[in-house]
């Protein structure tokens, strides 16, 4: 039983392995181009499907409390399985397991779908990963390989705003996986070993409560941390960013609550900090979503918001650590109503997108959109309102007693929200020809299915009603907003697009040319001693060994030749990996007085 914990990552990783072939030819054409030839094989497409089902299995069937050392490992890997990690591991296999379905229906040209598929895995391996590492090396690892695939994942189009949205990803994403690492580092320096537990985090500063939080903030969208996240969910093709808003998001508050001191030492400072970031991204996203014009975009504020309102009640915890029990379990539900929902939320509109509307299909799609949106907004009988209730002991309890009144406006204001995506759904039609969606559709609706059932199964009934007059306040403004619109289309015309996608880039890409500009005035008066001292190093290289070849690294860029040694990378690691049983695992590296 013990085995699934590790069949779980890895059996994603070794049908990643299998695509590396098509990293040892050369592609047909480029990613965003549709190659010729025969459709991708089913039984290839249907390995991002099959790719989940151990996770699924593992999360079902292992026993909470469930431990498996791997000393030969990387050096000494902890996998395990606790109560908060089943809940995650469990809403993460669905979904990836939902979105493999999608994919495997949308994305059938053989070149293109070779290449999702591969980057697909890549990201699914790292996110199972770290979900069921126990050990600091296990988190880190796993995030950084979900990190990097998914910037792959979101370039796939490989459309001009796909690749700006990719380059911003990728220098926000390295920057938190640089505070990641040094938080990792601190952790283990402070606690001295490399499975921490909670007592152990008690000894935990705020130098490190600070890199854990800005490491996690970048992936969680944090309020000033969050410019990729709208550009990115946008670009992303709907499979990956139903992952990527579901799913990945989620990573960053399961870190923060296995490795931030909650329960264990009050850090009233770090504490308040942390409790207004939450609490500005909370309010910060809505009014931005709510003029954008694509779905998608809408739904990535959406996120920053939500993951907004999590942040906020770490922050109440570090205050008071007696609000820690309480908090931890409407944070760990919160993440999988979040989840359901919001992968939910892109997998229909990517239905309603891909020409549901031009089949009887339409009215079922548009009603699970609704289903998903009220519970987005977490409207009464919905899991959102299970979670808001679960959330009430948190801010009723807070130091600011303000508070309950401030999250009933951002109630409000989330309703128009998702009022709006609906406009936005129901606006969408296109001219597109009806695909073939059987099992998409079946794996959407057993997701609307679950999000239907989530507040009856885990929810009391005295939380049901919550949320009633925030919402049904929301329903009101809406409903006259569209009546509005509706009788004149071009009244909020002016409003829509006023702050584009990214909002925040607006001001950071003007500076950057500045500084671009800046630094080449600077460096100009050294350029020419640049030049000659590289003239004389490269006529004194020729001296002794003669003339290089005219481009050297032509070779290297073949992509025979850079497969080649990306597998011979692989192979070099896979060795690392089994010496490792020479070294003691991890739980040696605690003190021994």
């Amino acid at each position: 039983m013990m085995d699934w914990l590790l069949l779980a990552w890895i059996w994603p990783l070794l049908l990643a392995l299998t695509y590396l072939p098509v990293l040892t030819r050369r592609p047909g054409q480029s990613w965003g181009r549709a190659a010729t030839g025969e459709a991708l094989p089913t039984w290839r497409a249907s390995l991002v499907v099959i790719a989940a089902l151990p996770a699924l299995a593992a999360a079902l069937m292992v026993p909470v409390g469930a431990e498996l050392s791997l000393p030969w490992l990387f050096l000494g890997t902890q996998l395990g399985l606790d109560g908060t990690s089943r809940v995650f591991l469990l809403f993460t296999a669905i979904l990836w397991l939902a979105a493999g379905l999608y994919a495997a229906q949308s994305i059938r040209t053989p070149e293109r779908a070779r290449r999702f598929h591969a980057l697909y895995l890549l990201a699914m391996a790292g996110n199972l990963w770290l979900i069921l590492g126990q050990d600091l090396f296990s988190f880190y690892a796993g995030f950084a390989l979900m990190g990097l695939a998914c910037y792959g994942l979101i370039i796939h189009d490989a459309r001009t705003e796909a690749l700006r949205a990719g380059r911003v990803y990728l220098v926000m994403t390295l920057i938190g996986e640089v505070c990641l690492f040094v938080a990792m580092l601190l952790i283990a320096q402070q606690t001295g070993t490399a499975v921490p537990t909670t007592a152990d985090l008690a000894s935990l500063d705020t130098v490190a409560v600070t890199f854990i939080i800005i490491g996690l903030g970048v992936k969680a969208g944090l309020v000033p941390l969050h410019l990729w996240l709208p550009t990115a969910y946008a670009a992303a093709p709907t499979p990956a960013s139903a992952v990527l808003g579901g799913a990945m998001i989620k990573v960053a508050l399961l870190g923060w609550l296995r490795f931030l001191p909650l329960g264990t030492s009050a850090l009233p400072e770090a504490g308040t900090v942390i409790a207004v970031l939450g609490l500005i991204s909370l309010f910060y996203a809505l009014p931005i979503g709510l003029v954008q014009a694509d779905a998608k975009t809408l739904l990535g504020y959406s996120s920053i918001s939500k993951m907004g309102l999590a942040v906020l009640l770490l922050g109440l915890m570090l205050i008071e650590p007696s609000l820690a029990p309480a908090g931890m379990v409407a944070l760990t539900l919160f993440a999988a109503h979040h989840a359901l929902v919001k992968g939910g939320l892109f997998l229909g509109i990517g239905l309603r997108q891909d020409g549901a509307q031009k089949t009887w299909l339409a009215a079922g799609v548009l009603i699970g959109l609704a289903v998903l949106a009220l519970a987005m907004a977490s409207a009464p009988f919905t899991s959102g309102a299970v979670t808001k209730y679960l959330m009430k002991p948190v801010i009723a309890d807070s130091p600011w007693p303000w508070l309950p009144a401030a999250l009933a406006v951002a109630a409000v204001a989330t309703t128009l929200l998702m009022a709006r995506f609906l406009w936005i759904a129901v606006m969408s039609a296109t001219n597109r020809t009806p695909q073939p969606r059987g099992w998409s559709m079946l794996a959407w609706a057993g997701i609307v299915l679950l999000v239907l059932i989530f507040p009856f199964a885990l929810g009391k009934p005295s939380s049901w009603p919550t949320n009633s007059i925030p919402v049904g306040i929301g329903v009101v403004l809406g409903t006259l907003v569209a009546l509005a619109a509706w009788a004149n289309p071009g009244w909020l015309k002016p409003l829509i697009g006023l702050i584009p996608a990214g909002d925040l880039l607006v001001l950071v890409r003007p500076a950057q040319t500045l500084a671009l500009r800046i630094g080449a005035v600077l460096y100009r008066p050294w350029l020419s001693v640049q030049q000659q001292v590289q003239q004389r190093a490269v006529a004194l290289f020729e001296r002794f060994f003669g003339a290089a070849a005219a481009d050297p690294e032509r070779g290297l860029r073949a992509w025979p030749v850079a497969g080649a040694l990306w597998i011979g990378i692989l192979v070099l690691l896979l060795i690392a990996m089994l010496a490792g049983s020479a070294v003691p695992d991890a739980s040696s590296l605690g003190p021994t007085g």
